[in-house]
């Protein structure tokens, strides 16, 4: 009955706040009778798309909510250029987009492509893995009012000073935004000193999402806002550089204090012996559905990649209403369309440990279920771990026997993946407007790639004989296996490549994204 007394310009404002799809088109088609198309946009689309960010920003919605007020945006605005003469430039900006070289994640920069083309913005999506030459071409080809460069890890995040350095070079003044999970504003303020010294002019801004992204871009476009943004990151930048210079030293004399610690892990366990030696996939008839389901983290689903929000009541319903009922029906339609395909490669290996370093050794020396080595054994390869600098002075190396014992332990390593489909229909949902679906696959794809690495470390702890919690499995990234290249020498003992179709990239990230590796480590303690 509101909706129905509400003015002609009210209607599609309404609709969009409250992701109404239905009868869109016909709304903006009645607006434009009274108004022209490009005053259409500027005081009702737009101030919409506006009021919805503000209240994500406030926390009165949650992302996926935001996605599909941005779907109704979208139809409304395809609906508008109808009305719009082809020559007619109303952009507010150009922004070329692009996940750095190296980087194969995506889901950030493709929501931040998402605000900001539905809040008046042209983008340009280079996709991920883009070299900086790229860029830089693209940028000068469309004469980008600015670049946003997105990066998941500290790896790839090296990238974006890199592509800073060579505008700056090429005496291009393009701003740079930058965001993802790896970096913050400080990595922002030294990313702004080309080689540590001169200023990049023109600015990098740091965003932490992208409503900030949105927020910086009107500033960088309004010539009432943008000196005075260039004028504090300058300030920021170089008060920051002197911050660094202290913060490094403290950090190099932290790094110089690591004791000799005394291994305090007991080495008195009994190696379990494995069933084989070597790599062996798991057979895909093998790994049930409902088991890699059941192996998800649902809290980590609902509340990182699916962008719920609070306690209470209403945390309680929108998951019973609303995400609850949405996961199960997404996991049928994975199964059912083979969007989902479960696959994993592991293998037991026999190893020692060396002060920090575990020493992997080759299996063919061993006879399946046993720990005795019969003729010649030789060294694969070593992984040297770091030694905690505070508290109990861990390391991984310590879990395993020591070489000096001449006893042999067993380490397992594994490699799974829920397979491309997961990209490829994101890639789809996202290119047909359905960002919110896009969304909601993405985060059921990764949630469930990591339920599949729960569901064959317990199937190595049972080839193993140990129980249900005993031992832990650790990703490469983390703090106790922090060296993402490591996942190179894993990729030497399993050739996940060759048997299921996983790749690295030259930052040693997984492709497909729905896909995790793991050292898995047996010690009861």
């Amino acid at each position: 009955a509101a909706e129905a007394a509400m003015s002609i310009e009210e209607k599609p404002h309404f609709q969009i706040l409250h992701r109404k799809l239905g009868g869109i088109e016909a709304l903006v088609d009645a607006a434009v009778k009274r108004q022209d198309p490009v005053v259409v946009l500027n005081t009702v689309l737009l101030p919409a798309m506006k009021e919805v960010g503000d209240k994500f920003g406030a926390g009165e919605l949650i992302l996926p909510f935001v996605l599909q007020s941005a779907e109704v945006m979208k139809r409304a605005v395809s609906q508008l250029e109808n009305y719009l003469e082809k020559s007619a430039d109303v952009t507010k900006g150009r922004v070329v987009l692009a996940t750095v070289y190296g980087d194969v994640h995506d889901i950030g920069k493709n929501l931040v492509k998402t605000i900001l083309s539905n809040n008046g913005y042209t983008v340009f999506d280079l996709g991920k893995q883009v070299p900086v030459q790229t860029i830089l071409d693209k940028a000068k080809e469309v004469n980008a009012t600015a670049i946003g460069l997105s990066a998941l890890l500290v790896s790839t995040s090296r990238q974006m000073p890199i592509c800073v350095g060579e505008l700056h070079r090429a005496g291009l003044e393009f701003p740079v935004m930058i965001g993802g999970a790896a970096i913050n504003r400080n990595f922002g303020r030294r990313a702004a000193l080309v080689d540590g010294e001169v200023f990049y002019e023109p600015g990098v801004f740091y965003c932490k999402d992208a409503f900030e992204g949105l927020d910086t871009m009107n500033a960088l476009t309004n010539p009432a806002q943008r000196p005075a943004l260039i004028e504090r990151l300058k300030r920021e930048a170089f008060e920051f550089k002197v911050k660094a210079a202290e913060l490094e030293s403290r950090a190099k004399a932290s790094s110089a204090k690591q004791a000799d610690f005394k291994v305090t892990v007991s080495r008195d366990v009994r190696a379990p012996a494995p069933p084989f030696w070597g790599a062996k996939v798991t057979p895909a008839a093998g790994i049930p559905y409902a088991g890699m389901f059941a192996g998800m983290d649902l809290k980590t689903l609902y509340r990182l990649h699916w962008g719920a929000r609070g306690t209470g009541p209403q945390y309680d319903q929108l998951i019973r209403e609303d995400f609850e009922p949405r996961r199960i029906e997404l996991e049928r339609e994975a199964e059912r369309e083979g969007w989902i395909r479960p696959q994993a490669v592991y293998g037991y290996f026999p190893c020692q440990s060396e002060g920090q370093d575990l020493v992997v050794f080759d299996p063919t020396a061993f006879a399946a279920g046993s720990l005795t080595a019969r003729g010649k054994i030789e060294e694969l390869l070593r992984f040297t771990f770091p030694r905690q600098e505070e508290r109990e002075g861990l390391c991984l190396s310590d879990y395993f026997q020591p070489r000096a014992s001449s006893k042999f332990d067993v380490v397992a390593f594994q490699v799974v993946t829920v397979g491309a489909g997961v990209d490829e229909l994101g890639e789809q949902l996202n290119a047909r407007g359905e960002y919110a679906k896009a969304l909601f696959t993405h985060g059921l794809g990764v949630s469930a790639a990591e339920g599949l690495a729960e569901w064959q470390h317990q199937r190595i702890r049972a080839e193993l004989g140990l129980e249900n919690e005993r031992g832990k499995r650790y990703s490469f990234g983390y703090s106790a296996c922090p060296e993402l290249a490591d996942q190179a020498k894993l990729f030497q003992l399993l050739n996940p490549e060759r048997s299921i179709g996983v790749s690295l990239t030259s930052a040693y990230q997984l492709v497909p994204e729905a896909s995790t590796t793991a050292i898995v480590v047996h010690h009861p303690e």
